[in-house]
């Protein structure tokens, strides 16, 4: 059964949370026909990159035809969001983005799938019937190489990371078996499927992971120097590599592996109907922090009722990934969830998409038939704040990322809807894409404690910087950690913008204290 409270709505409406922010600027980036943003990240000298899918002519603000039906649509925004370049990338049939990697060295890896023959941007012959993609760029726009990956079905990627290398791990899903430069047997009728490349994009190796059905959309976190954590929609049962069964008709597969795509550890997730993963991150104490959409009520591991069509589910794992915690935040509409970020304080910002009404999470009306809706909890997932964005028409956010001093947010969402409500700029076609910065306010960070540090550059080639040093006043010192406790090496600290150097590479655990009591500790991976 639903939840009963959302009977009691209307006794919650006066009760209004805090906001996120007030919107400081925003753009609109779109041509005449339909372009839509899938990411967002920004590079050193501060400008982002945008990856959208375009099936758009020249005209508005692009300046290139469309190669084929849907291609690649790369634009760089300076710190105004003025363009800086932008750039038409792919081949006569069919080409999605679903991935953007900046890397160590600022050079831009665009990853997705690829229907086109040879031609144009795309200069490989299929493997399949869509191959993965994948176009490394430098931070002019440049392409440098692009490649294709695949068996002879069907390949995608979804994910990119990069390790401490410089290879690049990337993740998607495979209906190949083994075959075109895919060398890996597969499990089921669609599998997960990783690759280490270098950085020139060759093959170092392939692995397939899955059960007899499908197991598909990987989404990848380094959690420690050789350790990743990979999230995906399953729908096996126990066979191949997985090791539980389902709950429900689709279920979250937890992984644990090794850099060579080793499992671990694993854990099957989810109650009696459909889960699916929105994104992941560690939190500050390293544990793993899921953004699902749920259709599911109290059932399997799930311990609350769904309150509509589709909700969000927080869940938070251990390093046994067991659930410690889980929220299950909605209206009697759909409501999922796009992207989280995690601010120093512990306090986690959710972007999400609704076409709920006032419920007791969310505190506005409707504004079109889908909105943009942000929330935030604090580490308990006790709900601090949200705020309801968007136009008469389609709205909905896929990305956001915030400044070291978590006052920025900024937020890539496309926009069907004209200059109204909240947003004041006017797009160019179908569906555009509108980018939003919000300042965010002193509600959402009440609970804050009286300093929140961010370290950075991280992860680091060994010399780093703290963000909020000048807002402690007794005697400062930094202690420095491996990940079995030990103490490696401590030293006072005398100036707010003083440097700190770690030699050997690995993870450690960076603390400061104030008058020899902790302030904060900090995870930071050294290259």
């Amino acid at each position: 059964m639903k939840h009963l409270i959302l009977l009691l709505t209307g006794l919650f409406l006066s009760q209004a949370a805090a906001q996120i922010g007030s919107i400081s600027s925003q753009y609109c980036k779109g041509s005449t026909s339909s372009d839509i943003a899938v990411k967002q990240a920004k590079l050193n000298n501060g400008n982002k990159i945008l990856i959208t899918q375009s099936n758009s002519p020249a005209s508005g603000d692009k300046t290139e035809n469309s190669r084929g039906d849907y291609d690649f649509w790369v634009i760089c925004l300076d710190q105004n969001d003025q363009i800086v370049w932008e750039k038409t990338i792919g081949g006569t049939n069919i080409d999605l983005p679903s991935d953007l990697l900046i890397s160590s060295d600022q050079n831009i890896y665009i990853g997705g799938t690829t229907k086109s023959p040879t031609s144009f941007e795309q200069t490989n012959s299929l493997y399949g019937s869509w191959d993965a993609w994948l176009i490394k760029m430098n931070s002019s726009g440049n392409i440098l190489w692009d490649k294709n990956y695949g068996g002879t079905a069907l390949d995608g990627f979804s994910d990119l990371i990069e390790l401490p290398s410089g290879n690049i791990m990337a993740f998607g899903s495979s209906a190949s078996s083994n075959s075109g430069n895919k060398t890996s047997s597969s499990y089921g009728s669609i599998d997960v499927w990783c690759l280490k490349l270098n950085s020139n994009g060759n093959i170092i190796n392939d692995w397939s992971i899955g059960g007899a059905d499908i197991d598909t959309r990987p989404i990848v976190v380094q959690s420690s120097l050789n350790h990743l954590k990979l999230v995906c929609e399953s729908l096996s049962n126990i066979s191949g590599l997985k090791t539980e069964n389902c709950f429900g008709s689709t279920d979250l597969w937890v992984l644990d592996l090794d850099t060579n795509c080793t499992i671990q550890q694993q854990k099957t997730i989810g109650g009696s109907d459909i889960e699916g993963v929105s994104d992941i991150l560690l939190n500050n104490n390293g544990d793993l922090l899921i953004l699902s959409q749920s259709w599911s009520n109290i059932s399997g591991l799930k311990s609350e009722d769904s309150y509509g069509l589709m909700d969000t589910w927080l869940i938070l794992l251990n390093n046994d990934l067991d659930i410690t915690l889980q929220k299950t935040i909605g209206g009697v509409g759909q409501d999922y969830g796009s992207r989280i970020h995690e601010l120093a304080n512990g306090n986690i910002v959710v972007a999400a998409n609704s076409d709920s009404p006032q419920n007791p999470f969310k505190t506005e009306a409707n504004i079109g038939l889908m909105d943009v809706w942000m929330y935030a909890v604090d580490a308990n997932f006790n709900f601090i704040a949200d705020q309801t964005l968007g136009t008469a028409s389609d709205d909905n956010v896929v990305d956001l990322f915030m400044d070291p001093n978590a006052t920025n947010i900024s937020i890539l969402a496309n926009s069907s809807g004209s200059a109204q409500n909240d947003k004041t700029c006017v797009g160019n076609g179908g569906y555009d894409i509108w980018g939003l910065t919000l300042n965010s306010t002193l509600e959402v960070k009440e609970n804050q404690t009286s300093s929140s540090m961010v370290i950075y550059p991280n992860p680091s080639t060994g010399v780093f910087s703290f963000e909020g040093l000048a807002d402690l006043s007794g005697q400062l010192r930094i202690q420095v950690s491996n990940t079995y406790g030990q103490i490696v090496w401590e030293e006072s600290i005398t100036d707010a913008n003083q440097q700190f150097t770690i030699e050997s590479p690995g993870v450690y655990l960076v603390s400061i204290l104030e008058n020899d009591q902790m302030v904060q500790t900090v995870i930071l991976l050294r290259y």
